[in-house]
């Protein structure tokens, strides 16, 4: 396909699935990175997580992002390392025209949780330009294990296989973030992930995977507050339901959550486990 051609199918689904075009196309050249990560010498050395992962359980139309979240496995998180391994990485040739370059690596640390790198990419194919970013850390224990996911591209062109968080992690990760800040957090994506994820696999969960990936996360984190303390907070916060309205004003696929919705998710997870 040339770039017209692929223009014109991202508007297509755009249209179909009531997205905004400049997502696609940003969803586009993270396929493309990611078909070259899962065909190098280093796919068993990063696992997918974060809001990247996530669209692909829940559907671009229910979740966007702006970069790819990665933790790293058997591998040596310095500068020089991640320089090399990401330039062998956008250097495979797939034979499908695009282009990468390596703009820049800088340091990151989210609210303090997180020490890792960002690393700054331009995706080129024809006259279609997008930058990107692709997030890599440590990360947390992950309960039991990381899993092989399969997702069809975006255009449906290839199935790629990526390791990747499992969903109990991910929710046991979501539920320290929300009940450690509390009223100081501004995630609201947490509570808008918690819910989703209540929503669409509470009932096929592994309940003793959760628990167990709960227990590792939270002590990984030093986190051992009485969740249902911190639950009456939030039931009670005007700060939080404020910065919901915001999120959901900002985010259309969250428009018709309601803060109660997520507040109701969230106690329903906590209660089924006690």
């Amino acid at each position: 396909m040339n770039s017209m051609q692929i223009k014109d199918k991202l508007k297509n689904i755009a249209k179909e699935k009531n997205i905004e075009f400049n997502i696609l196309l940003k969803f586009y050249a993270f396929d493309r990175f990611i078909l070259r990560l899962s065909k190098s010498n280093y796919a068993d050395n990063f696992i997918i997580k974060g809001g990247f992962l996530l669209s692909k359980f829940f559907g671009l139309e229910n979740r966007s992002t702006m970069d790819i979240d990665s933790a790293l496995n058997n591998f040596d998180l310095t500068k020089e390392n991640i320089i090399k391994t990401i330039s062998e990485i956008i250097n495979i040739d797939l034979n499908d025209n695009v282009i990468f370059e390596f703009n820049d690596i800088t340091n990151i640390r989210e609210e303090d949780e997180y020490g890792g790198f960002r690393v700054h990419l331009t995706f080129k194919y024809e006259n279609i330009k997008e930058l990107l970013k692709f997030d890599i850390a440590t990360g947390d224990p992950i309960t039991p294990s990381a899993i092989t996911f399969n997702y069809n591209s975006l255009l449906g062109e290839e199935k790629i296989k990526i390791w990747a968080y499992n969903i109990e992690t991910i929710l046991a990760e979501k539920l320290e973030s929300i009940f450690s800040k509390l009223e100081t957090g501004s995630r609201m994506k947490d509570y808008y992930d918690v819910y989703l994820i209540y929503t669409l696999y509470w009932d096929k969960m592994n309940k003793n995977n959760l628990l167990n990936a709960i227990k590792n996360t939270f002590n990984y984190r030093n986190f051992n507050i009485d969740p249902l303390k911190g639950l009456a907070v939030i039931n009670n916060s005007l700060i939080l339901r404020t910065r919901w309205k915001s999120y959901s004003r900002k985010h259309k696929y969250a428009k018709d959550i309601t803060f109660e919705d997520t507040i109701k998710a969230i106690d329903d997870i906590v209660n089924d486990l006690i």
